[in-house]
């Protein structure tokens, strides 16, 4: 019977309701899809169960141009609840891509999780890559 009763709780802050579902996201750099020649950059993520009220995600793949960097495609999505959690070690994902080009680029993602009350998102650049698409050991 204790069992019972127990499993229907959720943490609490003191005082107040249920905390908010945690989520995590994470940001890919750019390399090269592995059955086309494009290039791919990815954001991963997860939220604990039952899940966010909304996960907002902005992906946008840049190029280095000079000492600047201009946005080469980008995409945004909104995902809800059991749409925002995956399997145990494992993550949803999204990606944005070009056609094969030489150049330096990188992932930046703008992402926003709202859950019971509360607001939480940050901005997250991956690491550079030059030329994803160039082979190490030469063209095949």
């Amino acid at each position: 019977m204790l069992t019972t009763l127990l499993a229907g709780c959720e943490p609490t802050h003191a005082g107040e309701g249920p905390k908010p579902v945690s989520c995590t996201v994470v940001v890919d750099g750019p390399e090269k899809a592995d059955t086309a020649q494009r290039i791919e950059g990815r954001v991963r993520f997860r939220c604990a169960k039952p899940g966010a009220e909304r996960l907002s995600v902005k992906i946008r793949m840049e190029q280095k141009s000079g000492s600047s960097w201009k946005t080469v495609t980008s995409k945004s999505f909104t995902v809800k609840g059991s749409q925002t959690i995956a399997a145990e070690l494992k993550y949803q994902n999204r990606t944005v891509s070009i056609g094969c080009k030489l150049g330096t680029f990188r992932t930046v993602v703008d992402w926003s999780r709202t859950s019971r009350g509360d607001t939480e998102g940050d901005n997250l650049i991956s690491g550079s890559m030059s030329n994803p698409c160039k082979s190490l050991f030469g063209d095949r």
